[in-house]
């Protein structure tokens, strides 16, 4: 399965294990006092029970409440207990917990991630929300992960499609969707302190306060801060890419009668990164220069949610969000401001039909302040998308069998009309045992940057003067879509035990690829022959796969979590114009997640409120053109936490131990320099009264 690791890797998987089960083993013989003492002295490994677990209550599927257990839709759900025994310290390094799901680090504040493939840090098929507001860009399709943040001890759970989910939340939710949703005010009411330092975590601090404001109201605000130390390059180097932001908000939730609830939440933050270029600047064009700079990044949203009960079966929902973003870099700046309206009701039709629909716009306005590298034509762009969806669940069998039909249309300014329609069946023959099969189309609508960019990404000298490959943006780039085919189980075949099983087929066409034009000679006000490269629809893939996830908590006090995924493909370019680019962009989609992952985590609760987490984890090699395979690697995180008395907590994390340093991704197009991620220790404190 891992047959590039390199040998002194598999030694060390080896050894991880028999010390994992040395630990399981032994655990028995420690002075423990009986397991259900500790059970109760403890609180257990997580609060939930898996029975509690598979009932819980989730909205990512359907747009509605409904079981996980019911859900027709591979989906996974990283709980807060899940969060606070990762020892994780922001959102992109949870994502790791989740079976499908692809998290590579770049270097010290930038990520990859995606779902199925298709992975970079321009990831453009996969949807992030957080409390229902989109996190994604118009720029490039995608989530600038560095500015993705909250207190993570108030996420109550991040629910994610693996899979598409297009006809309900729209287009970019081609491969999957992740929705992170916070902790309503009443539920964190009182103080929260939390601080820690470490080798690469050099300092970070939060702080929030909550309170009830009479019986209808209650209300929470924070602040926190962090400060990454930079990593190192290849060479074992400093990679001038340190890291800090400060980030304060609110949250507000009142229920005015017993039908209605309102929420107002805003967020604002503010930090630096730490970015080395290569870059091919005038006016000698080339040799390339390295340049270490600073990027600014800045922003602030605000939200407003009105939600009404009308019965068991029916409900309302309206919600408007306001985002600002600004970023600086030092080859584009750009500032974007985005109103978003949308939606949501629900009702039973009869016994047989429960339905769901919305309407939704958003608008979106961008500045971008061009450079010679990136620049956008026209440099300032309004864009405006129409959508409604509608999503029917027919009860074939009462408990047993139900048809999910639904499809969602939209309209925006690029490729104007496109629908995603999908189909799923639901087949529970068992309250523990769940069968689905789904067919999808979804798409992924052209960028600002498919459109609109100019992209002077090299330069070499010739004869007649030095030429410059640059990728334009073209007005005939139109939506890539993808048609997808689905088939789950899952079960709780004994108790304290499950599984979850997906397998997957997607068809995509259409997908973004470059053509070559004509040369295009010096000018007055361009002393340099252009090579330019156009975007174009010209590239097809074929990929398929399978997710499995386990949980097994054999006694009270332990705790077994197995995860592994299997992703194979391959893509085509239609035309005959074989450029470089269609090279790098085929071995990116070919070899930009790897085929085998697997996670093992295990938790272990001791006397005396002490727990142990340990985190086994892996990847395969990816396996892109020759110039950009990256070696697989495997990896051991631990959390060693203490709770002296109620509301203290003290923790010791280790991270990526079993190495110095390695890596896990090379940026694609954009010639950022890549670092390695290292092996680091933090402690932390938790006081929560």
């Amino acid at each position: 399965m891992f047959q590039h690791l390199p040998r002194t890797i598999n030694l060390r998987l080896y050894f991880c294990a028999f010390i994992v089960t040395v630990v399981v083993i032994a655990t028995p013989s420690l002075n423990f006092a009986e397991t259900s003492e500790i059970a109760n002295e403890a609180g257990n490994l997580n609060k939930l029970s898996l029975e509690a677990l598979m009932d819980l209550q989730i909205s990512s599927v359907s747009r509605k409440d409904q079981k996980l257990a019911n859900a027709a839709a591979a989906v996974y759900v990283v709980t807060q207990e899940d969060i606070r025994h990762s020892g994780a310290t922001n959102i992109p390094d949870l994502l790791r917990l989740v079976p499908g799901v692809e998290v590579a680090r770049m270097d010290a504040n930038k990520w990859a991630v995606s779902i199925r493939g298709s992975n970079g840090r321009f990831a453009n098929k996969l949807l992030v929300l957080m409390d229902g507001r989109s996190l994604y860009t118009p720029l490039f399709s995608g989530v600038f992960w560095d500015v993705q943040d909250t207190v993570l001890e108030d996420i109550d759970r991040i629910e994610v499609i693996r899979g598409p989910g297009s006809a309900l939340w729209g287009a970019n939710a081609v491969n999957g969707v992740i929705n992170i949703i916070t902790k309503s005010a009443r539920q964190t009411t009182g103080s929260l302190l939390s601080s820690g330092v470490g080798a690469e975590e050099r300092g970070f601090a939060t702080a929030r306060y909550g309170a009830k404001l009479g019986d209808f109201t209650a209300f929470r605000i924070y602040g926190k801060y962090f400060d990454r130390d930079s990593s190192k390059d290849p060479d074992g180097n400093n990679a001038h890419d340190s890291w800090d932001m400060s980030r304060g908000g609110f949250r507000i939730d009142s229920n005015p009668t017993n039908r209605d609830t309102l929420t107002l939440q805003g967020d604002c933050y503010n930090g630096s990164l730490g970015e080395t270029y290569i870059l091919y600047l005038p006016p000698s064009l080339y040799p390339p220069e390295t340049l270490a700079t600073k990027s600014r990044v800045r922003g602030g949203n605000l939200l407003s949610r009105w939600q009404r009960t009308l019965s068991d079966t029916s409900n309302l929902e309206l919600q408007f969000y306001y985002d600002h973003t600004e970023r600086d870099m030092i080859i584009l700046s750009e500032k974007r401001d985005t109103f978003d309206l949308d939606f949501k009701h629900r009702f039973a039709l009869g016994t047989l039909h429960d339905i769901v629909w919305g309407l939704g716009y958003r608008f979106s306005r961008d500045r971008s302040g061009n450079a010679f590298t990136v620049s956008f034509s026209p440099r300032d762009k309004s864009d405006n998308l129409f959508s409604a969806f509608l999503h029917d669940e027919i009860s074939l069998v009462p408990d047993c069998l139900a048809l999910i039909l639904g499809t969602r249309f939209e309209h925006n300014d690029y490729s104007g009309f496109e629908y995603m329609p999908n189909g799923r069946l639901l087949w529970t023959p068992t309250e523990r045992q769940t069968l689905w099969g789904a067919v999808s189309r979804s798409v992924r609508t052209p960028s600002r940057a498919d459109r609109d960019i100019q992209y002077r990404q090299r330069a070499f000298p010739t004869v007649y003067g030095p030429v410059v490959a640059t990728v334009l943006g073209s007005d005939d780039y139109r939506s890539e879509d993808v048609f997808s085919y689905e088939i789950g189980y899952r079960a709780e075949p004994i108790n304290r035990m499950n599984f979850d099983i997906a397998l997957f087929y997607n068809d995509y066409r259409h997908m973004r690829a470059m053509k070559s034009g004509d040369l295009m000679p010096p000018s007055a006000t361009r002393p340099f022959i252009v090579m330019p490269f156009y975007t174009s629809n010209d590239m097809n893939g074929k990929f398929y796969g399978i997710e499995a996830a386990s949980e097994w908590r054999p006694l009270d006090w332990l705790q077994l979590q197995v995860a592994y995924s299997l992703l194979k493909g391959s893509a085509r370019v239609n035309s005959s114009d074989d450029v470089y680019y269609n090279q790098i962009l085929k071995g990116n989609l070919e070899g930009s997640s790897p085929r085998n992952k697997f996670s093992f985590r295990t938790g272990i609760s001791f006397g005396g409120d002490v727990t142990l987490d340990l985190w086994l984890r892996g990847a395969d090699r990816l396996e892109s053109i020759d110039v950009y395979s990256v070696p697989g690697y495997i990896t051991l995180d631990a959390r060693l936490a203490w709770k002296p008395f109620s509301g203290l907590e003290i923790a010791l994390v280790g991270r990526n131990l079993l190495h110095g340093r390695h890596q896990e991704f090379i940026p694609e197009l954009i010639n950022t320099v890549y670092s390695e991620v290292e092996r680091s220790v933090y402690g932390k404190v938790t006081w929560e009264y």
